[in-house]
């Protein structure tokens, strides 16, 4: 030791930084050789002293790095230690020296578990057996737990059985079959199954900190707690004993009982996550939201990719109202996640709260399939109806929570709705009241809103929306509703006011500011409803709602292509990972008929949204539109994988195999979405279609009577049965069926299919008493309107169609098509209105050549021959292969004496022989030149 060599000095040194520091590293003077170290590291890990054993291991392999039973005992240690990281690379250092024990794969898989590495699990051990009892059953307790989280709980559990009857001693094993045991049958099971473990191993801290989880589920909380203590006595480190008591105490509102155990958690070996998370759920429960902001923040820096934190950054986020933030935290957990439903409502919450209830029903939809029980949903979803304006789909919600949970408070609610379905309806609103004056919630209000406005009885509706203001004095949204109700009134001026006052306490608030924005358009300002989104994104710049509504209402007002695509593509650069702005530059390329433009972005939206299914959708749909119906099957063959549970996609395919001819696969898609889910009608409708387009009329009424006989009572239905009967020409069963349909639900388009067949089967004075009664009930339906002027027209009745047509621009005076044909009705006879009704046609629509066809025709027959030549020739050269239109040229040519550019024109119109059909008049017109 006194030697003064190289060695000597080194050792001298250590010597005195070991004095400074602490007694413990004051052995490291000693020279201890690598094989003494590890003794000592064996006896302390015999005490479970695991850190001390580390420090041994440690100074071991400072001697001999070389020693793989110190790499295999260090990895064992990190891993007792919290720490399966480090434990995995000690591990991989002993298998790189060689290390042959059988332990070294069983400590390898539970390190993996620690980093959730399940699926390796299973690929590097499903197949090894290692010869020790002892070994083998931790092996197979550890592909148990990699088997359960990968959804396979039937191996899980044969592997944990396994384990136990191979080492019947095997602790850890036991409790991991406990485990199984309760997520396979219940908490109540997995009780039983740890009691009967902590009868022969009552010292286990791990036996009752599990059996405090189950006791907790179970709602036994005192208990619980007695089980966390006697785990903590046990050993006063266990972390999850001090979590589950924690959280106890948490749900007590014991608050400074939870900061003890938390505290108490700081200096745990392994505990560093679950502090932080436990100190961000104690701030909120203070409401302490700057300070949960902060501890949030630390968390996502050592677990950003852990759903768990990332749902919890979309609460924290939700309760400071950064909305934007919390959608964005929240969206990100159900890509990792998709079924994490409490994820999934918190952020259609979320985007209810930011004014857009369509987004958050989106949302919502995978909870709100037939056969959905979550009732959190249910009710997010009747607010979110309420708020779309849809009181009888929120009615419906409401009474489905009923059925599921009829004793909580909106369920309360929902049975009082049902009360109200079944006509009992003052009893249904007394209860509602009743509730409404005894619980802070706003749901029984929201309830007698949705009752009232189903009803319309808007005076009552409006004293609940007082109410509900009441209790949410911060909220936009009964302001917003009661000018919805404004608006149903008639009353303008009280809807843009209530708009307004929601404005105020929310000015970035979507759907107020939308409606102002309608009323600004129907009053020809088209700027003041510009600037009302502008304001929504002076506050809030990243509101998806209100650069859509921004850019759309600059394509409406008049804004070049070139703008709005310019505007679409800035969007998708600043919000890659929405689809809306991507999908409306598709459309609009296809509006434009720019299908290789389409082509492109649908592409780049798939890239980058590749499991979005509206994205794929429209991909699909530009494939087919362009006539690659192989890439188009591709597509939604992708969106069938994605929506394994859904029919729709099916009847898209089913379309595109009708559309290339292949008849045989697109029955087959069709039969396979009526598989998936009989009741969905849209299936059995083009099953029928196409049976009678197949001329196959016997298995379309097969198919129609067996629809009628599931819903009798079903206007839809009824409708389809009228359809085969009219193919069948059995026009009393027709008219028998229409007339049932309509008498259960008003439809517009049954009522065209009925005038149709009365008309038909020469029943006119009934068709003629069907169309006055429907007029006269329905005075402002411009479909059937425009039907019945459309239909006047077919007929050669001028005088009845250009009265339907005036009377349809009464209530739609922008409707393009109906001046047109005005116009040309007034031509007819003269009537000097025409060029009047011609001028707003094309003013309307001035890309329409049809229209501007018309105007052409109505300024010759007034001799303004020159501009109509100039107006028509244009109309020929944007489309050359139309005759009727080249034809209508050459005759303005002839009236104007030009003979020689008549004679092209004719010229070219002979040349097309039967394929123009007024030949004829053409000889004639080149006679005559």
């Amino acid at each position: 030791m006194n030697k003064a060599t190289s060695s000597g000095v080194g050792a001298k040194r250590r010597c005195a930084a070991g004095l400074a520091l602490s007694g413990v590293l004051l052995v490291g003077c000693f020279d201890k050789s690598a094989e003494q170290y590890l003794a000592a590291a064996r006896v302390d890990m015999a005490k479970k002293d695991n850190a001390a054993a580390v420090i041994q291991l440690k100074n071991a392999l400072q001697n001999n790095p070389s020693l793989a039973e110190a790499r295999l005992l260090l990895g064992q240690a990190l891993l007792q230690s919290g720490d399966p990281r480090g434990a995995l690379t000690e591990l991989g250092k002993a298998r790189e020296l060689g290390f042959k024990g059988d332990q070294l794969e069983p400590l390898t898989a539970q390190a993996m578990l620690g980093l959730n590495e399940f699926a390796k699990v299973i690929s590097e051990f499903a197949d090894t057996k290692p010869a020790s009892n002892t070994d083998l059953a931790d092996l197979q307790a550890s592909l148990a737990v990699a088997y359960s989280a990968t959804g396979n709980a039937a191996k899980a559990m044969e592997l944990a059985n396994a384990a136990v009857s191979g080492d019947p001693d095997n602790l850890r094993a036991q409790l991991i079959r406990v485990r199984l045991v309760a997520a396979v049958s219940g908490p109540a099971e997995g009780f039983h199954a740890v009691e009967a473990v902590l009868a022969k191993s009552p010292q286990s801290a791990d036996g009752w900190q599990i059996q405090g989880d189950l006791l907790g589920l179970q709602g036994k909380a005192d208990a619980a707690m007695v089980s966390y203590r006697k785990a903590i006595t046990l050993d006063k480190a266990h972390v999850l004993a001090r979590v589950g008591a924690f959280h106890l105490l948490l749900a007590k509102k014991d608050l400074d009982g939870a900061k003890v155990e938390l505290d108490a958690l700081r200096n745990a070996r392994g505990a560093a996550g679950q502090v932080k998370l436990l100190t961000v759920l104690l701030a909120l429960e203070r409401n302490d939201l700057d300070g949960a902001r902060d501890s949030m923040q630390a968390l996502l820096k050592i677990a950003p990719e852990d759903v768990r934190v990332m749902h919890l950054a979309g609460v924290v986020a939700f309760r400071r109202s950064a909305l934007l933030e919390a959608e964005d935290f929240l969206g990100k957990t159900l890509h990792v996640d998709p079924g994490f439903e409490e994820a999934r409502v918190l952020l259609a919450q979320t985007q209810l709260r930011a004014g857009e209830p369509g987004k958050a029903l989106n949302s919502l939809q995978p909870l709100l399939i037939e056969g959905g029980t979550n009732t959190s949903a249910l009710s997010v979803a009747a607010e979110a109806y309420l708020q779309a304006g849809d009181a009888r789909r929120a009615e419906a919600a409401f009474n489905k929570i009923s059925k599921l949970k009829p004793n909580d408070i909106p369920s309360r609610v929902a049975l009082s709705m049902v009360d109200i379905d079944k006509g009992r309806v003052e009893q249904g609103i007394a209860a509602l009241r009743a509730l409404s004056a005894a619980d802070s919630s706003p749901v029984p209000d929201l309830a007698l809103i949705a009752t009232f406005m189903q009803r319309k009885d808007w005076d009552q509706a409006l004293k609940s929306i007082e109410a509900l203001e009441r209790k949410t004095p911060e909220s936009a949204g009964p302001s917003n509703l009661r000018g919805r109700i404004e608006l149903v009134r008639g009353s303008q001026e009280k809807a843009a006011q209530a708009f307004e006052a929601a404005l105020k306490i929310d000015p970035a608030y979507y759907p107020a500011a939308a409606s102002l924005a309608t009323l600004d358009v129907e009053a020809k300002k088209p700027e003041a409803a510009l600037s009302r989104f502008q304001k929504v994104l002076a506050v809030n710049p990243k509101s998806l709602a209100a650069n859509m509504a921004l850019i759309g209402l600059r394509e409406q007002t008049g804004a070049n292509k070139e703008e709005i695509v310019a505007a679409l593509e800035k969007l998708i650069k600043q919000m890659p990972s929405e689809p809306r702005p991507r999908l409306a530059l598709i459309e609009l390329h296809l509006r434009r008929q720019q299908a290789k433009e389409a082509l492109s972005v649908a592409a780049e939206a798939v890239a980058a949204l590749p499991n979005n299914p509206s994205v794929l959708r429209h991909l699909a749909g530009v494939h087919a539109v362009t006539g690659d119906y192989n890439q188009a099957i591709s597509s939604y063959n992708k969106l069938i994988s994605l929506q394994p549970t859904s029919p729709e996609p099916l009847m898209l395919l089913a379309q595109v195999y009708a559309a290339r001819g292949d008849k045989a696969a697109s029955r087959q898609a069709m039969e396979r979405a009526v598989k998936l889910k009989p009741s969905f009608q849209p299936a059995q409708r083009a099953l029928i279609s196409s049976e009678l387009a197949a001329g196959n009329v016997a298995e379309a009424q097969r198919l129609s009577d067996a629809m009628k006989s599931l819903y009798p009572n079903d206007p839809l239905v009824l409708s389809i049965s009228g359809d085969v009967a009219v193919v069948r020409r059995d026009w009393a069963g027709a008219i028998l069926n229409y007339r049932a349909a309509l008498n259960l639900l008003s439809q517009v388009d049954v009522a065209i299919k009925l005038h149709r067949v009365l008309t038909g089967a020469g029943k006119q004075p009934e068709a003629r008493q069907f169309e006055s009664e429907w007029l006269a009930r329905h005075p402002t339906d411009l479909k059937f309107m425009i039907y019945s002027a459309d239909s006047m027209l077919l007929l050669a009745n001028y005088d009845a169609a250009r009265e339907r047509y005036l009377a349809v621009l009464k209530l739609q005076p922008d409707n393009a098509n109906a001046a047109n044909n005005v116009a040309w009705l007034l031509n007819r006879n003269k009537d000097q209105r025409a060029l009047e009704y011609a001028e707003k046609a094309t003013k309307l629509a001035p890309e329409n050549l049809d229209y501007q066809d018309t105007l052409a025709q109505i300024l010759a027959s007034s001799g303004r021959l020159d501009k109509a030549i100039k107006i028509q020739k244009k109309v020929v050269d944007l489309a050359p292969d139309h005759a009727a239109r080249r034809f209508h040229l050459a005759q303005f040519y002839v009236s104007a004496g030009q003979k020689q550019l008549a004679s092209e024109q004719l010229q070219r119109l002979a040349q097309l022989g039967d394929g123009f059909a007024q030949q004829g008049e053409v000889k004639k017109l080149i006679e005559a030149l």
